[in-house]
């Protein structure tokens, strides 16, 4: 069996791609600004969740000038106690799929269910970054944007949750198809 092969093993059909927008990098300083997911169902999109979320403190300028989210666009947005939950729930039990997710996205989730419902999240998680270093140890970059670019999927990433969980869905799904 390939590298290719046995990386995209057992990848399931049904799951739910995830990309948070934060005020930083630090799940235990820093506050979810965004989230954006979309659910697949036998390999296809059938649902997307995107909310912005008032993180209860200024927003950094770069965080804005990476972004685009202002500091106006989060004022009167729920606050993440309020949105968590229902996200949750809109997942179920799927495996969540998202890139960095293992080192970025899930610690954020984690602290912050833990948090609120008092309980980390027990789904499967699948790191589309693991799985391009397995496929592509020949590769150098495995950033979202190395693989858009070096998969023909787009030239840019947007850096806002949902279109980026939708990059990420096109990345998992070609690296299924050139995989087998």
């Amino acid at each position: 069996m390939t590298n290719a092969c046995a990386a995209t093993a057992g990848l399931p059909d049904d799951y739910v791609v995830l990309d948070l927008e934060t005020t930083g990098v630090s799940w235990y300083r820093d506050a979810i600004i965004e989230i954006g997911a979309v659910k697949v169902s036998g390999r296809e999109p059938v649902d997307t969740f995107q909310q912005l979320v008032d993180p209860g403190r200024p927003l950094h300028w770069r965080i804005t000038q990476l972004t685009g989210i202002t500091g106006d666009m989060l004022d009167g947005q729920p606050m993440l106690d309020d949105v968590l939950p229902g996200f949750l729930d809109w997942c179920g039990d799927l495996p969540m799929v998202g890139h960095n997710i293992a080192r970025f996205d899930i610690r954020f989730i984690d602290a912050a269910a833990s948090r609120i419902l008092g309980t980390a999240v027990p789904n499967r998680v699948i790191d589309t970054l693991q799985l391009s270093r397995a496929m592509f140890p020949e590769h150098r970059h495995h950033r979202l944007l190395d693989l858009i670019q070096r998969f023909g999927i787009a030239d840019v990433e947007e850096h806002r949750a949902l279109a980026d969980a939708e990059q990420t869905r096109l990345c998992l799904e070609w690296m299924r198809a050139h995989g087998a």
